[in-house]
């Protein structure tokens, strides 16, 4: 998804560009978690755009200062409940001009550091995402494999990355992508979205079919699909 960046009164911030066939007008959203985003019309212009974030710079810095501090420091996270882990960090913010970029540091079992340029949420959220993605490697496909071999499945191989909008995904060649994000939920939905793509690797639709191999691997699999909408909203990057 294409980004740009603004200059807002004391910070830089990334909005995301969406593109819209029916939208009528170019539009801001942002969400509860600090998410800035802009609508684009069919025919509308990259300069056109920017102008009209750049015009709404006032509302953006109102609004993100009204963003409460449990799900938002100015767009920025201010901690982590990684629930997989049971692990919990507060984040610390430490800038450092000399810098060009964030670098992210565990200090003890509690507390995470970001240093440098930690004004700008776009290297913040990439820098805290690396860093998530480095832990999910070490528990994620091991889980996936595992899961894999009780149920009979096979599958190729696994990636994990930050997707914004899907826990996972498999190809016709049966690799399969996993969100890192995935260390904020509990184990079981955790497990549902694993045995979901699993069953992908046999049945590629949302047929009756799949949803009947799902539902052999996790009898309660649409309780659980229904937790998945509701925390997804929960997730702090």
């Amino acid at each position: 998804m294409a980004e740009l960046i603004i200059q807002l009164e004391n910070q830089t911030y990334t909005c995301e560009i969406k593109h819209s066939k029916r939208a009528r007008y170019v539009r801001l959203k942002l969400s509860h978690t600090g998410i800035l985003s802009v609508v684009v019309p069919a025919g509308v212009g990259m300069r056109t755009v920017r102008e009209f974030v750049a015009s709404q710079s006032s509302w953006i810095d109102r609004k993100l200062q009204n963003l409460t501090p449990t799900d938002s420091l100015l767009g920025k996270p201010v901690k982590l409940e990684l629930i997989y882990l049971d692990e919990r960090w507060d984040i610390e913010y430490l800038p450092d001009l000399l810098m060009q970029s964030v670098s992210v540091k565990a200090k003890g079992s509690s507390i995470l550091q970001c240093i440098g340029q930690v004004d700008d949420i776009s290297l913040v959220k990439k820098a805290i995402g690396q860093w998530l993605k480095k832990k999910a490697e070490q528990i994620i496909p091991y889980r996936l494999a595992t899961l894999a071999e009780y149920h009979g499945f096979h599958f190729n191989r696994v990636v994990l990355r930050g997707q914004k909008t899907r826990w996972g995904s498999c190809s016709s060649q049966k690799n399969i992508n996993l969100n890192y994000k995935l260390l904020f939920l509990e184990a079981n939905l955790v497990d549902y979205v694993l045995i979901h793509e699993l069953c992908h690797t046999v049945e590629m639709n949302h047929s009756g079919r799949f949803w009947a191999l799902v539902s052999d691997c996790d009898a309660d699999y649409k309780y659980h699909d229904k937790q998945l909408n509701r925390v997804a909203k929960t997730i702090p990057i």
